[in-house]
């Protein structure tokens, strides 16, 4: 479908329930504001089915497209006024006493935020007045018919299947190595399926087809087949189709059952292959796996998705494989290019080889790509036309709805959930080829309101799941795995990031900006900008101060910091990241963005925080590291929804310890000493990962170390110290759930002595990163120590990395 209503979906479903929140607080509402909250509550579960609908509309009309348009913005708008609400009257403390006194604070309470509630009043009845106008208009525009199956473009997946083998580049390679990945059979003589995967457009279906064409001259199967399943298939007909393949003629008038017993008969003693080509659904694969009996003759099941985990899930077969397709190496993606793109492989034109080479960087190696616009440019001369349709072909006014790349994609994104959808999208945020920390963009999901909590399941677990799903359907691309495969950052394929550029845009999702434009480029609100500054600090960029950013809810700032937007108006600011900014970040009022969850000036050149950032009380993640801040405010110990205090190496004040909703931990200590500092924390029953920065020093005749006490710091799953020497020490009993340690040193003890003791105490280690900056003696009786651990004190499941002077040991 071309509607693109991914982010509103989500929205839409949640708000009815953040609004029946918000009618169980005890908040002191104004005569008529709490039936206007139970009208809205009612009204938006309407529009969700309304919404639901429009979503299963593959052509929706010009009518049915802006009511959606308009929906997005309510939308917004009333998610805004909850999460203002509760800060603008907050009547907790009346409403948790009891008696005259209880009876006299409330009624005190109501008379000073009495102006504040008339405001909330006024603003609620312009939102009814907003939905009762949507909902007219729903009911008139609502018998939306889809266009008719004729009119449809057609599947460009189908060239896949009668493309000419003289004209594939490439495929040579893959086609032999999958054919001794499916043909090997080790002396076994059982079922094996083999599944290829890869990202849309990689040539699955390409390879499948090449490989499938070459065992049709070769003997040793006794039938085969090969089927096309897609997102929404007819499986009698699909079944029927195998059925007819095999070799025997279908009998009308079978049900399902019926086929899927007839090829199981029809099978159960032969050697059977079957392709099955573009797998979306479990369920249709649990269906069309019953028809393949088990039956020990060697047979071969071959399907094709773009989701990694898809066919293995489910089918009890011991032999399953994953075979990852990768895209074209430079060499064969310009030679495809050239071949489509001009007759008979001749070079490239000179005057065109410097947008030829930008445009072979764009597709990334990914067939389609390359093939879909070497098309649109074939014997095409213009320079000006090989920018306009080869460098903007997904964002291009020229780019419709035939358009066989935009096709491919919109499949891949209308076949995810509503929040992956929201996700995804998410990432447009970043430019191109950016390596997004797997981190940060998990906490600002979170920051965002992305990610529903669930009663057993963290919303930081349940935004790695998601993030897990799309890279799982390769849309994206995992980077820096780390000892448990896990990603460390991610990126996006340059036409993927096009694509979700692309729907953000229709969706008003995001709004990317060059720090010169003067004005946003249309009249669509801003919800949250990424805002792209390459000007050096002499050349100061234009601020954009003419841009209404009152209801943006997250501004990134790529590049140097003086075009960054000023911190005022933005009452329903969310995520401010200024992450890697150059040049002075200004953080005049900051302390005013009531709502902000997230904020980031990791490598910027901030060098003090404001003193009442305590004031941010709804901040659940601050990242201050590489910066040139020596210490934080103490005010920040009234924080407590942050759960994410990544401080680098500045002190940290007196009272940390009692910031109950800290997870994560970096810092360089207290202004107390690093001793004192650690037995503080070592009670905290929440903190998961702790990165210390400890000044402990060897001197003459002293060893400052840095101590944990037993039974310290239970709940911390990973440590991370960084010292000048390794001066380290874990008594018994300590840290009994640790389970990552990394140690990093800039050298070691002068008396060539190991340093670091009682690692043999830490029971759950699993992984364990020690590092030296310099090569000498003391480092060297560390890493031997390690290495010569007795048996048991570094048991053999433990992964251990050594670096030395940036040399692997």
């Amino acid at each position: 479908m071309d509607i693109v209503v991914g982010a509103l979906t989500g929205m839409v479903d949640a708000l009815p329930g953040k609004l029946g929140e918000l009618l169980e607080q005890e908040y002191a509402l104004l005569s008529g504001v709490r039936g206007d909250v139970v009208f809205l509550q009612a009204e938006l579960g309407s529009m969700r089915a309304a919404i639901h609908h429009c979503v299963s509309l593959d052509h929706p009309d010009t009518q049915t497209r802006a009511w959606i348009g308009r929906v997005r913005e309510l939308a917004h708008d009333i998610e805004d006024w909850v999460d203002l609400f509760a800060i603008r009257v907050d009547a907790g403390a009346g409403a948790s006493s009891s008696g005259f006194f209880g009876f006299f604070r409330r009624g005190m309470d109501k008379f000073r935020t009495l102006a504040a509630r008339h405001d909330i009043a006024n603003e609620l009845q312009d939102l009814k007045k907003r939905v009762v106008e949507l909902s007219e208009q729903r009911n008139r525009y609502s018998c939306v018919l889809p266009v008719p199956e004729a009119a449809r473009p057609m599947d460009p997946r189908l060239t896949a299947l009668f493309i000419d083998p003289g004209s594939l580049v490439g495929l040579e390679g893959p086609v032999e190595e999958l054919s001794k990945i499916v043909m090997d059979t080790d002396g076994r003589t059982d079922l094996k399926i083999v599944s290829i995967v890869g990202m849309a457009g990689a040539g699955k279906t390409t390879l499948a087809n090449a490989f499938y064409r070459r065992l049709e001259v070769q003997n040793g199967f006794h039938c085969r087949a090969f089927v096309s399943v897609g997102q929404k298939p007819d499986l009698v007909r699909i079944l029927t189709d195998i059925f007819s393949q095999l070799g025997d003629r279908h009998r009308g008038g079978q049900d399902i059952n019926q086929v899927i017993d007839s090829i199981r008969n029809l099978l159960k003693d032969k050697r059977y292959l079957i392709v099955v080509d573009d797998l979306w659904s479990k369920e249709h694969w649990g269906t069309i796996r019953c028809c393949f009996p088990e039956n020990n003759h060697g047979s071969r099941i071959i399907t094709t998705t773009r989701n990694d985990t898809l066919p293995m899930d489910s089918y009890p077969v011991s032999r399953k494989i994953v075979h990852k397709i990768d895209c074209l190496s430079d060499a064969d993606a310009k030679k495809l290019f050239l071949k489509k793109a001009f007759a008979n492989e001749h070079p490239c034109p000179q005057h065109l080889e410097a947008v030829f080479a930008q445009i072979m960087r764009r597709c990334f190696g990914l067939p389609l790509a390359v093939v879909n616009i070497a098309s649109k440019l074939a014997h095409n001369q213009s320079r000006d036309e090989w920018e306009k349709l080869g460098l903007n072909s997904l964002c291009s006014p020229h780019s419709d709805g035939s358009d066989g790349l935009k096709q491919i994609l919109n499949l891949s994104y209308d076949d995810l959930s509503p929040h992956l959808r929201t996700c995804l999208l998410y990432l447009s945020i970043f430019p191109e080829n950016f390596e997004v920390d797997t981190e940060r963009l998990v906490r600002r999901w979170i920051a965002e309101g992305f990610i529903a909590e669930a009663r057993s399941v963290s919303a930081e677990e349940t935004a790695r799941n998601y993030l897990n799903e799309l890279i799982s359907r390769n849309l994206v691309e995992p980077l820096d795995l780390n000892h448990d495969g896990v990603p460390r950052s991610c990126r996006v394929h340059p036409l993927i990031h096009d694509f979700i550029v692309c729907k953000s845009i229709e969706e008003n999702f995001a709004t990317v900006m060059d720090a010169q434009q003067q004005h946003v480029p249309d009249s669509s609100t801003v919800r949250r900008l990424s805002l792209r500054n390459s000007s050096k600090q002499d050349q100061p960029a234009v601020r954009n101060e003419s841009t209404d950013l009152s209801h943006a809810r997250s501004i990134t700032v790529f590049g140097h910091a003086n075009a960054a937007p000023q911190l005022t108006n933005l009452k329903v600011l969310r995520v401010l990241d200024h992450e890697g900014c150059h040049g002075p970040v200004c953080l005049d009022g900051l302390c005013k963005l009531v709502l902000l969850r997230y904020l980031s000036l990791r490598g910027s050149d901030t060098s003090e925080l404001p003193a009442t950032i305590g004031d941010l009380r709804c901040l659940e993640t601050l990242d201050v590291s590489s910066t040139k801040v020596k210490e934080l405010p103490p005010s920040i110990v009234r924080l407590e929804k942050l759960m994410h205090l990544l401080a680098g190496s500045a002190k940290v004040p007196d009272g940390i310890a009692n910031m109950k909703a800290l997870q994560t931990l970096s810092c360089g200590g207290s202004t107390k000493s690093s001793v004192n500092f650690i037995e503080e924390i070592s009670k905290h029953d929440n903190l998961r990962e702790l990165e210390l920065y400890s000044d402990a020093t060897e001197t003459p005749g002293n060893k400052k170390r840095v101590r944990f006490p037993a039974h310290g710091l239970r709940s911390v799953k990973k440590l991370c110290i960084r010292c000048p020497s390794p001066l380290v020490t874990f008594e018994p009993n300590a840290l009994p759930t640790v389970q990552v340690l990394e140690l990093r040193f800039e050298k070691g003890l002068a008396d060539g002595s190991s340093g670091v003791s009682g690692m043999e105490n830490l029971s759950n280690l699993k992984h364990l990163l020690l590092e030296f900056e310099q090569n000498d003696a003391g480092a060297m009786a560390t890493v031997n120590a390690v290495r010569n651990a007795p048996q048991g004190v570094l048991p053999d499941h433990q992964s251990i990395t050594i670096k030395v002077d940036r040399k692997s040991y």
